[in-house]
């Protein structure tokens, strides 16, 4: 796992930053005595994704509107049934429409199905056999799950924070002074990169595509106000 932390800090009181009356009337007052250092750290971990998740879309073309839904609602049965007989895969449907092309008249439904899958492998030889059967290929990418979600910032977090700590004294000690409280603490984890997305064989009976996932980088970031007194 990469860990990489990027700091940034400054020291702010009223003597070492020179403050006039404006920007001393838009900062947060801290009583009692002490001179006001603010920081910020950020600090990113690295994750291998844990989950692939493609879209396929079925198009039917019918003289009427009921044959054409017809068509479309027995593929997406057929291949909701066959997603979750695959292991592992978590099938749902997505968008549904129908419209009349006029130009040679007929009416258009399309319907799409959503997937999603911790194991690649899986997923990919599932996507080739529902493009032999008529299914598009609209989008695939790479991503994480909640719960890798949640422990990725989680760390990312203590991260910055540990290292906010740290240089908060190690900035103390370098102007003869220590720390004596946080007076002011605040968190942004961000947002998750979603799934990387990858180019997508359109074409009806296309072969399953060929995969290859990229590592997703998870930020946080913590500000802070310090309250520095002398040793």
């Amino acid at each position: 796992m990469k860990r990489t932390l990027l700091l940034a800090a400054f020291l702010c009181g009223p003597v070492l930053c020179g403050w006039g009356p404006a920007m001393a009337d838009a900062v947060p007052v801290y009583p009692g005595p002490g001179t006001l250092l603010r920081l910020a750290e950020a600090a990113e971990v690295t994750r291998v994704p844990n989950e692939v998740s493609a879209t396929l879309r079925y198009e039917a073309r019918e003289a009427s509107p009921a044959a054409t839904q017809a068509a479309v609602n027995r593929t997406m049965a057929a291949a909701l049934e066959t997603a979750r007989g695959a292991a592992g895969v978590t099938a749902s449907t997505g968008t549904y429409g129908t419209y009349r092309q006029e130009d040679p008249p007929r009416w258009v439904a399309s319907q799409s199905l959503n997937l999603r899958a911790p194991d690649q492998s899986a997923l990919l030889d599932l996507l080739g056999t529902l493009q032999s059967r008529g299914l598009a290929l609209a989008g695939m990418g790479h991503g994480l799950t909640r719960d890798a979600q949640r422990t990725a910032r989680q760390e990312a977090t203590a991260l910055a924070l540990d290292a906010l700590r740290r240089r908060a004294d190690a900035l103390a000690a370098g102007i003869g002074m220590r720390v004596e409280r946080i007076a002011e603490i605040n968190l942004d984890t961000g947002d998750v990169p979603p799934p990387r997305p990858m180019m997508a064989a359109m074409a009806r009976g296309a072969p399953a595509p060929v995969a290859q996932a990229e590592d997703i980088v998870v930020t946080a970031s913590a500000q802070a106000v310090v309250v520095l007194v002398p040793r």
